[in-house]
């Protein structure tokens, strides 16, 4: 939600930051196990870096540096923490699967107060995913010193950026920035156009710089939010683009605030809003309906949970989510469920 895009990015057919991603040998290793190596999709990684390293050739070099692990720990009668990491590297250079530069890499977190000085200045400058990747990546993850550099940032850049680190210090829960954030999303006349990701885009919609500053609204759950959401909120309808019903819904339930459960209702009452619940058998239709009913159901449980967080109006949500508990599909029935248990 908080990588900018530009004309090219929108168009791509995956519009994020590509590129190679190392490993660390401590990710296959399970905390508090000893004995034991995890490869492929169970390593242990934040799930935003689970793309970068879970495609068939990633799987299939993870795999074989944990075979190559395992038989040095076997043959040198060693735990798997106290293998020679160096001598691991250099065999997967040898073999061509690591470029030569590893064998000279030290581990590089936390970074130093200078790296993340430099990505929080790329950041308010960033005009596409490539350009803001890897500074928003430092930020992120150096959460308790890139705040007050943020915050300097917003406080003293050109107009230009503010909007920028406004952004991301409401998605980090600085409530200063509430009032510049509730400004532009006022501004906002009409709903900009989705993003597609993909195979997958007929489901997976990324957020839109619109959606990213309701996101961010909501995570600050400051009240003073509200009614500019619920303002955005009366414009939706079945027309309207999944993620801006997912970036509403998700902001409000963050905040939870009642007066947003009538308004959530009176959404999930207008027309080809609900019944989208799949209780029972059906025919396979042709490739274009199947795809539709798919989104219909992610953008009503969306919303039907976020009523139930909001206090609910009329048992509304709570039947909704109930309805997809009876659904065939597993994921809509385990969701309902998660929520309603809470």
């Amino acid at each position: 939600a908080l990588l900018p895009h530009d004309d090219k990015s929108r168009a791509a057919n995956h519009p994020a930051p590509g590129g190679a991603a190392y490993t660390p040998y401590r990710c296959l290793l399970p905390r508090g196990l000893e004995g034991i190596l995890v490869a492929g999709l169970g390593i242990s990684m934040h799930r935003d870096a689970s793309a970068l390293v879970r495609m068939q050739r990633d799987i299939a070099n993870q795999g074989y540096a944990a075979g190559v692990a395992a038989a040095m720990a076997a043959a040198a009668d060693l735990p798997l923490r106290q293998i020679d990491v160096k001598a691991l590297q250099k065999h997967l250079v040898e073999i061509g699967n690591l470029p030569e530069e590893v064998l000279g890499h030290e581990d590089s977190f936390p970074l130093p107060n200078a790296e993340i000085q430099k990505a929080v200045e790329q950041l308010g400058y960033a005009t596409n995913p490539q350009e803001a990747g890897q500074p928003l990546a430092v930020v992120l993850s150096h959460r308790d010193q890139a705040l007050p550099l943020l915050r300097r940032a917003w406080e003293t850049g050109p107009p230009s950026t503010r909007l920028t680190y406004a952004r991301v210090l409401g998605f980090l829960g600085v409530r200063d920035v509430v009032p510049e954030l509730v400004e532009a999303l006022d501004a906002v006349n009409e709903w900009d156009a989705r993003i597609l990701q993909g195979k997958m885009a007929e489901y997976a919609y990324l957020p839109t710089p619109i959606d990213s500053l309701i996101l961010a609204l909501g995570r600050t759950r400051d009240l003073r939010a509200i009614p500019s959401l619920l303002r955005k909120l009366e414009s939706l309808d079945q027309s309207v683009t999944l993620s801006h019903h997912r970036a509403l819904a998700i902001a409000l339930e963050n905040i939870g605030d009642t007066r947003a459960a009538e308004p959530l209702a009176r959404l999930l009452a207008k027309p080809g809003m609900q019944g989208h619940a799949m209780t029972s058998v059906e025919p396979l239709y042709n490739q274009e309906v199947e795809k539709r009913r798919r989104l219909a159901s992610l953008r009503e449980i969306t919303l039907a949970r976020a009523l139930y967080r909001c206090g609910d109006y009329q048992d509304l949500g709570k039947t909704i989510l109930r309805t997809y508990q009876r659904d065939l599909r597993g994921l809509f029935t385990r969701h309902a469920t998660a929520v309603l248990t809470e």
